[in-house]
């Protein structure tokens, strides 16, 4: 009988464990208590041992992978058993209940040209037609409901912030619904388009899939994708749902020949390059990219006369200017487009010489990939542990300087701000607590567990010295050092991480004056010591120069008075400012 063993939670209630490795392997027999993985948790690294004795038949994960608590981890057997064939795998959830984007491109990346559903239908949602681009607003729509529509075909003209862009239909088949009208704001992945329902002449599924030769563009005036950013015209060789669905395939569009039009990139090229797998083949064709042989800044035109000039294939240079100041009007390409006016020689010629580049003027291309990466580890907590701050703590800080000019020469600082905080905790005992708000309750602590805050390239570690209180300055420095390489060795402990019950932040060390610390829940309070300087102080005996140490303490406000935390700084200070 199989016995699947969840990971336990590994300290107070932490959400999770990362793989550092495992100890065993799967058909391994186990005793109760071995040790079978190494996990990290938030801080430390923890021994797992098997709860049972046993076969391994089963490692849920390796290494590197965040394990939740309480999901599997391992499962066992009996010697000889193995694990059931097809064991009831529970499908994830955007498996077993697809979204209709989901099925969009799951259908996409299948290159099934036509499947709307019946009745219920495909929701096509509008892409992201730029780079993070919220909204588009509906234009015009080139489509209406009951129409059938070819895969590519453009169903709308939209406007991002600076752009008309054509969106071609993903699908093969009819216009069920379209939601939105002229004018319409549509948020981006917010419903476009519903295939499906009602077809005409037959069901959507009976619509031919397109031939290379239907794949071009019924209106040939028209660059699908053509972008009109500003003052410039930018032929693009493939529309932003080309982009989106080669970004999801993972298809490079530079190593995609394009058989539409002018060499345009159709979706079908990208699902084929997918399919057929990009080592195959498909270098870009010196390329008849759909581009303008006029710098478009050379002529005065509005974006509208731009854009009425594209789609009546008239080129600036054949247009007179009329408008002022030499600019080109809308009724200027309309006589170009019946040839009523000439080409002006002198503007081509000019025109010609801004858009011809110096040789080797261009810059190469520079391809980078910058991936995320997983939060992990002590960094994962760290996060963890603000969010929970950020979520509880109610904080206020205090800042103050401390006069340490009396301070011997080499004295340790860190001992003594350790000092200082037990000090300050027999003055007022408020701050060295816990509280716990949802109970409305907390601890008072008889004993000082000091946590000192350690940066490390790993992120922050907060190891504790406890009952900081008993302890000489030297041995507060002796256990900081044993902790300290622990943490270097990875050898830190989860009871040497717990139970402090106030916090040491020593930023200082590094730089800044002062801060805003950030309560750790439970506990109420912590202390961040900044950078020294010198400072000429006005005094009886006349003008002196002082070494001031900057102080800023936060505290949950829930907890402490405002009296009682300006009680413990100055107690604080009071310590620190003694000679020793």
């Amino acid at each position: 009988m199989s016995f699947v063993f969840e990971l336990p939670d590994l300290g107070e209630g932490l959400p999770d464990a990362t793989i550092v490795k495992w100890l065993i392997k799967e058909g391994d027999t186990v005793k109760v208590d071995q040790p079978i993985a190494e996990m990290e948790t938030a801080k430390a690294v923890v021994e797992v041992p098997s709860p049972v004795n046993g076969v391994i038949l089963k490692l849920h994960g390796k290494a590197g992978d965040v394990i939740i608590t309480h999901a599997p981890l391992v499962t066992f057997g009996n010697a000889g058993e193995k694990l059931a064939a097809a064991p009831a795998a529970a499908p994830a959830p955007s498996q077993s209940v697809p979204s209709a984007s989901a099925s969009m491109h799951s259908q996409v990346a299948a290159g099934i040209p036509a499947a709307p559903a019946s009745g219920g239908g495909e929701v096509f949602l509008l892409p992201d037609l730029g780079e993070g681009l919220p909204d588009a607003t509906i234009v015009k729509w080139l489509v209406k409901e009951g129409d059938t529509v070819k895969v590519d075909q453009p169903i709308a003209e939209m406007e991002t912030a600076k752009a008309v862009v054509e969106v071609p239909s993903p699908f093969n088949g009819v216009i069920a619904k379209l939601h939105g009208k002229a004018g319409d704001v549509i948020i981006t992945h917010a419903p476009l388009v519903t295939f499906g329902g009602s077809a005409v002449g037959g069901s959507a599924a009976a619509v031919p899939a397109p031939s290379k030769k239907d794949e071009a563009p019924a209106d040939a005036g028209t660059v699908v994708g053509a972008v009109q950013v500003g003052n410039t015209i930018v032929a693009e060789t493939s529309d932003a749902v080309v982009k989106a669905l080669a970004k999801k395939l993972g298809v490079d569009l530079n190593q995609v020949k394009g058989t539409g039009a002018g060499g345009k990139i159709s979706q079908a090229d990208v699902k084929s390059a997918a399919a057929g797998g990009l080592a195959k083949s498909m270098a870009l064709a010196a390329a008849p990219v759909a581009t303008s042989t006029n710098n478009p800044l050379a002529f005065r035109a509005s974006p509208a006369v731009r854009k009425l000039a594209n789609e009546l294939g008239v080129d600036l240079s054949r247009c007179n200017s009329s408008g002022p100041k030499g600019t080109i009007t809308r009724d200027d390409v309309k006589s170009a487009s019946t040839g009523a006016s000439a080409p002006v020689a002198a503007r081509t010629t000019a025109a010609t010489a801004v858009a011809a580049p110096a040789v080797g003027a261009r810059l190469p291309t520079v391809t980078v990939q910058v991936k995320p990466e997983a939060v992990r580890g002590v960094r994962r907590a760290m996060a963890q542990a603000m969010t929970l701050s950020h979520q509880t703590v109610v904080p206020v800080t205090l800042m103050e300087d401390a006069n340490i000019s009396k301070w011997k020469k080499g004295e340790d600082s860190l001992a003594r701000y350790i000092r200082a905080l037990c000090a300050a905790a027999k003055v007022e005992p408020a701050l060295n607590a816990w509280f716990d708000g949802a109970n409305m309750e907390r601890l008072l602590h008889p004993n000082v567990n000091v946590g000192i805050a350690v940066d490390t390239p790993d992120g922050l570690y907060v190891p504790v010295v406890s009952e900081a209180q008993a302890k000489s300055n030297a041995e507060l420095r002796a256990d900081v050092e044993t902790l300290r390489k622990k943490i270097a060795d990875k050898a830190i402990k989860p009871t040497d991480l717990s139970g402090a019950t106030i916090t040491l932040s020593n930023y200082g060390s590094i730089a800044g004056r002062y801060g805003t610390p950030i309560v750790s829940p439970p506990q109420v309070a912590i202390l961040g010591c900044g950078r020294f300087r010198n400072e000429l102080k006005l005094t009886d005996k006349g003008i002196e120069n002082a070494k001031m140490l900057p102080l800023s303490l936060s505290f949950d406000h829930r907890a402490c008075t405002g009296g009682e935390g300006a009680r413990f700084l100055a107690a604080v200070i009071a310590d620190l400012e003694k000679p020793e």
